[in-house]
C-alpha cells in the first residue's frame, strides 16, 4: 500500500508542476512576453519572446533528441516534417 500511496503523491506533484507552468506560460501569454509561433525552417510549433517566427528551432538543431527514432534510421538526413496549412 505504501507504493501506491508514494506513487499517487508522484503523479500529483508532477500534473501540479505541469499545471502551473502551463499557468505561469499563459500569464505571460497575456502579457505579450511569451509567444508560440512558427520555425521558417520545419513549420514545428516554438516558443519565442517575439512575435516573429524564428529561423530555427531546438527540433531543427537536435534532431536525435525530438526524433530520436528516424534520426537513428537516417543518420545525416534532415528530419522532414510535413506541411501544415494552419494559417493564423
Amino acid at each position: 500500500m505504501t507504493v501506491w500511496t508514494a506513487l499517487t503523491v508522484f503523479v500529483i506533484v508532477v500534473v501540479g508542476t505541469f499545471t502551473t507552468v502551463a499557468i505561469w506560460l499563459g500569464i505571460l501569454g497575456w502579457l505579450g512576453a511569451f509567444h508560440m509561433v512558427r520555425c521558417t525552417n520545419c513549420r514545428h510549433l516554438t516558443m519565442s519572446t517575439a512575435r516573429e517566427p524564428r529561423e530555427s528551432c531546438p527540433q531543427c538543431r537536435h534532431p536525435l533528441l525530438t526524433h530520436p527514432v528516424y534520426a537513428v534510421r537516417h543518420p545525416g538526413a534532415r528530419v522532414r516534417v510535413r506541411n501544415d496549412p494552419l494559417r493564423y
